[in-house]
């Protein structure tokens, strides 16, 4: 029961949208915003309303302009309607495919094997364990549980992987919402960022598939999460600066490019950085218990700040999670980590 209930609210808010409910709906505004209200509530994520789709915040009020949602960048109008096909924006041309998705970061258009893109088969789910890969005419997909597979890009035992909106594993290039191209092995995953040597792709979605108990239930250790290990940036400016030790380069924090107040992380734009460690154990007495583990990073403003999850081993299991911060513009977010359901949050401030 505990698997169920954990993985159907992670699995649902990771890969499949909202079904609208039937109860009387009508549009507000103060002087923040306009939301949409459902009956006692009002809608978050994405919603369409008389045939056309808006994107809600978690607080309710309706976004505009550039999102960044998993993988793809869409745009939304003044008005809050979703862009979609030529888009005259400041000026400047763009092309969005009809789901509203910016085609300069869309998936290539083919697979290396030239398979056609299409959902795996409900009768083939059937029969593929949990928590793994499988092919179905020619194409790899990644089961989850029951119907669920996964779809955008994820970190799996520390090796990232994307899927295109049919769950299909790419192989070959990915171009990325910014431009950059990545280099993907003959097994999916991302081997570099062939624009830029330095530059690593850090989904928001993480999952492990070894385990030893099918209790779900976990505790997180956040005491060592705000700590900054690393800035980057491509400004020089705004660039950590690192300093030898005798094993190698660490950052000099005499001389921070970010910090930590309280439960605040304060940034600069167009910098990318990696925080401490969330360290994550199983409820189970048993020492050598360990469960599956779904991580999901959601951050409010995803336009000022988003955070991607890493992986890193201990005693043969993932169990330490590492945030890496990448702010893009000026603002302030809140950024929640949900591990199986647990979360931690901690705010972000970004400046110019």
């Amino acid at each position: 029961m505990t698997k169920k209930i954990i993985y159907s609210l992670l699995i649902v808010a990771a890969v499949v949208s909202a079904i609208p409910k039937e109860v009387s709906a009508e549009w507000k505004h103060n002087n923040t915003g306009w939301w949409y209200e459902e009956g006692k509530s009002y809608s978050t994520g994405w919603k369409q309303i008389n045939g056309l789709w808006y994107y809600f915040g978690n607080d309710g009020y309706m976004k505009t302009g550039w999102i960044l949602d998993k993988a793809w960048w869409y745009y939304l109008q003044d008005n809050g309607a979703m862009a979609s096909g030529k888009t005259s924006i400041k000026g400047k041309e763009y092309k969005l495919d009809n789901s509203g998705k910016w085609i300069n970061n869309a998936l290539p258009n083919r697979n290396v094997n030239m398979n056609i893109s299409r959902p795996p088969s409900e009768e083939k789910m059937s029969t593929i364990t949990d928590f793994s890969l499988f092919e179905e005419n020619g194409n790899e997909y990644f089961k989850i549980q029951d119907s669920y597979y996964l779809k955008g890009v994820w970190n799996i035992d520390g090796n990232i992987y994307i899927f295109d909106e049919n769950g299909v594993l790419q192989k070959g290039e990915y171009t990325s919402e910014s431009g950059r191209k990545y280099r993907l092995g003959d097994d999916g995953r991302v081997i570099e960022c062939l624009s830029d040597k330095n530059y690593n792709l850090c989904p928001e979605y993480a999952l492990t598939t070894k385990s030893t108990t099918e209790n779900y239930e976990v505790k997180l250790d956040d005491s060592n999460m705000l700590t900054i290990t690393d800035v980057n940036s491509d400004e020089p400016e705004k660039d950590g600066v690192r300093i030898e030790d005798g094993t190698g380069y660490k950052l000099d924090n005499t001389k921070p490019k970010a910090t930590i107040n309280g439960n605040t992380l304060h940034c600069r734009t167009n910098q990318a950085i990696d925080l401490g460690m969330i360290k994550v154990s199983s409820v189970d007495d048993k020492s050598s218990s360990f469960p599956n583990l779904i991580a999901i990073s959601k951050s409010e403003d995803d336009s000022v700040a988003v955070s991607g999850i890493n992986l890193s081993l201990e005693d043969g299991f993932f169990k330490e999670i590492h945030p890496t911060v990448i702010a893009y513009k000026a603002g302030k977010t809140t950024i929640t980590i949900n591990v199986n359901g647990i979360k931690t949050s901690f705010d972000v401030i970004v400046t110019e």
